[in-house]
């Protein structure tokens, strides 16, 4: 088995290659430089180094390669509204890789989009996949941007294409400083003795997947024969920030500070949950860590100190 991962020094990334490493597949990782790409050499990954936004930089053979798995990004929501350019970069990016891994043949293509985003403010909850989308913001359009095209790119090949719109994933290995991982954020600051940052009134509700079911959804969709198409992966609640407020009190037994903001363009979608039957149905995947279980397990792993760990 061949398997080809953009953005394994990523969040998501990171812990794809922890689920894979049982499987004994031969894994090559395309990132750009930092201290973390030694770690994932150590564990037997190779490592092709490159930036997402030189197209020029980069030579991924995908001869002979079963699965590429695209976790890779150059901007967060708040990014996308600072710099919509630098995110469009994306959808450049991933049109050229597409094609030279359907020319190879590569067997599958799994890609994760923003079911966190692409339903918009008025949306349905929980959303299915066959409701209608709507771009807010720059990150939104060109996830969208980039689902279709990897669609359209395989349809009449024998490549299956298959898009995970994840709903809002945290776990280890998530980096509070890139502006994404709320979760993370405020745990962070509990370590550290810092009032935690809220934007809004707190009723922004947000759906929260544990990064080990959201590596399970890929995995299963990867090895399942004929999955294809888009599907939604979250734990199906609508959580708001200002119920995290109380389970995070909950699991770390502390009266939490917190410093009000006013709310971001960022966060326009008021409330989301994704509903994930199709997953379910067509291979097997449901959530199976309740939240207050997955942020106990995200504090052990902050209270550790460690930004960036492959089991």
């Amino acid at each position: 088995m061949k398997i080809v991962i953009l953005g394994a020094d990523g969040f998501l990334g990171s812990n794809m290659v922890s689920a894979l490493a049982p499987r004994k597949a031969k894994l090559t990782a395309f990132c750009p430089r930092s201290p973390r790409l030694d770690l994932l050499r150590s564990k037997g990954v190779v490592v092709i180094e490159g930036s997402f936004l030189e197209p020029p930089t980069w030579s991924i053979p995908f001869e002979g390669v079963d699965w590429l798995i695209h976790f890779a990004t150059t901007t967060t929501p708040i990014q996308s509204v600072q710099d919509p350019v630098r995110d469009a970069a994306n959808l450049t990016a991933s049109k050229a890789i597409f094609r030279d891994a359907v020319d190879a043949g590569v067997k599958k293509i799994l890609f994760s989009s923003s079911g966190g985003t692409v339903y918009g403010d008025k949306a349905t909850v929980p959303s299915k996949e066959t409701d209608p989308t709507l771009a807010l913001i720059p990150y939104t359009r060109t996830k969208l941007e980039i689902e279709r095209e990897l669609l359209s790119r395989c349809e009449g090949t024998e490549t299956l294409p298959v898009v995970l719109r994840y709903a809002n994933p945290y776990g280890p290995n998530q980096y509070p400083a890139s502006g994404t991982g709320v979760v993370t954020a405020w745990l962070e600051s509990v370590r550290d003795n810092k009032p935690i940052t809220l934007y809004g009134d707190g009723e922004t509700a947000r759906d929260f997947v544990y990064v080990a079911d959201a590596t399970q959804a890929a995995l299963k969709a990867l090895e399942s024969d004929n999955v294809r198409g888009i599907y939604n992966i979250g734990a199906g609640v609508p959580v708001s920030l200002n119920t995290l407020l109380r389970t995070i009190e909950h699991v770390v037994d502390t009266r939490l500070e917190i410093k009000r903001l006013p709310p971001r363009s960022s966060d326009a979608v008021k409330a989301i949950a994704l509903d994930s039957t199709r997953a379910f149905v067509d291979f097997g995947w449901k959530p199976e860590v309740p939240l207050e279980e997955g942020i106990t397990l995200t504090w052990k792993w902050v209270q550790s100190g460690e930004k960036f760990t492959i089991d």
